[in-house]
């Protein structure tokens, strides 16, 4: 892949300031005087609008090249920020929120993409390891200086993160090579058209066969479950434990140097040599036994060990999920199934932000209890999928 440095390089920029905002964000909304609720409902907004926009971003990267899609899914990320920070009322925020998800469809659609494109068929798997690795980790690394600076500052830590989106917007757009895959002039008529995105939607009606529809299941299930257990453990700390943002850092901290290690040892042997479609079922079945573990043994540090555990076990089921994805998309409608997964992958992120504010409500165990149901499922689902696709 040409300027592979620089590619990894922005990516971490972005990774690290897309958490900045994270750990405070409890705090925040407190501040605010925001419901249980509010945290739940904040990330579902952001989560719907990478939803509506990954199938449109997955067109229009087609159209034009994907380092233009992630500039402006950079920028459109800062932007909403500033709603995020300059605004205090429940609905500006939420504006916010939305306007954040509808740019980070751009960006990781556009980063998928650049991936797929730039690789050949032997270093994809690699690659995209080496991407999941960088957003687990250096999103690990911003949410830890987030809650350092953040019990400092909030002002400081919503402005550095403003600015290094924007920043990091610009390196995108001017040092990276474009990869336009299509001989085909933007028309404004044209982009206005793809602009509507229950139309993307329907486009996936070209690729669509029973297989994915399993696989794209069983990765909803799993973007669900993540995000139920990790927006319920973020608050968990604040409302039981009354810890200060600083301690979300550390633990998040702790979360990206467990998925560092995960990602670049067993990961990448998972990737090189085994069949993909089998470990993916076994790291499935393993993050839901951590998870069932972590309800069952006794021990605050058990729990939160245990937790961190799972964490490291869904850092590796991340770059899997993306090569059997990409590994059966063809070069022709690639585009679509990424900006597909991608919207998949932001459903899944509103099913378990829901469920994380509204179980948490009833029981602060419940969004681990339905991670552990979620996983345990999508490993079965998992196995159902390398079972059907075993000949190909």
């Amino acid at each position: 892949m040409p300027k592979q440095k620089t590619f990894f390089a922005l990516m971490i920029c972005f990774s690290l300031a897309s958490s900045y905002a994270h750990p405070v964000t409890p705090t925040y909304f407190k501040l605010l005087g925001f419901n249980d609720s509010m945290f739940g409902l904040a990330f579902a907004f952001m989560a719907l609008g990478m939803f509506l926009a990954s199938p449109f971003w997955g067109k229009v990267s087609a159209l034009i090249n994907s380092k233009l899609t992630m500039a402006l899914g950079s920028a459109g990320y800062g932007l909403g920020q500033i709603f995020f920070a300059y605004c205090t009322s429940a609905g500006w925020i939420l504006v916010g929120r939305l306007i954040a998800g509808l740019a980070c469809g751009a960006f990781f659609v556009g980063a998928l993409t650049y991936i797929t494109n730039k690789s050949t068929s032997t270093s994809r798997g690699q690659n995209l390891a080496i991407n999941a690795t960088i957003q687990t980790v250096a999103g690990a690394l911003g949410y830890f200086i987030g809650g350092l600076v953040g019990a400092w500052s909030l002002p400081l830590i919503l402005n550095l993160q403003i600015i290094q989106l924007f920043l990091t917007a610009c390196g995108l757009y001017w040092l990276l090579e474009a990869d336009k895959t299509t001989n085909q002039p933007l028309a404004l008529r044209q982009l206005v058209k793809e602009a509507n995105p229950f139309r993307a939607f329907l486009a996936s009606c070209q690729f669509m066969n029973w297989a994915y529809v399993i696989i794209f299941l069983a990765a909803t299930l799993v973007f669900s479950a993540y995000t139920a257990v990790d927006q319920a453990f973020n608050y968990y700390l604040k409302d039981v434990y009354h810890l200060n943002s600083s301690y979300n850092g550390f633990f998040k901290g702790a979360v990206g140097l467990i998925s560092l290690l995960a990602n670049t040892t067993v990961g990448l042997y998972l990737m090189k040599k085994t069949n993909v479609r089998k470990s993916l079922v076994v790291i499935n079945f393993l993050a839901s036994l951590s998870l069932l573990l972590a309800l069952i043994l006794p021990g605050t540090w058990a729990y939160v060990g245990l937790i961190i555990i799972f964490y490291g076990f869904y850092a590796i089921v991340t770059p899997l999920l993306q090569d059997v994805i990409a590994m059966q998309a063809t070069k022709a409608n690639r585009s679509l199934v990424l900006g597909f997964y991608q919207a998949i992958n932001s459903l899944g992120m509103i099913i378990g932000a829901f469920l994380a504010g509204g179980l948490y409500d009833l029981n602060t165990q419940l969004p681990f209890i339905f991670g552990l149901g979620a996983f345990l499922l999508a490993s079965l689902l998992s196995f159902y999928y390398q079972r059907l696709t075993k000949s190909t």
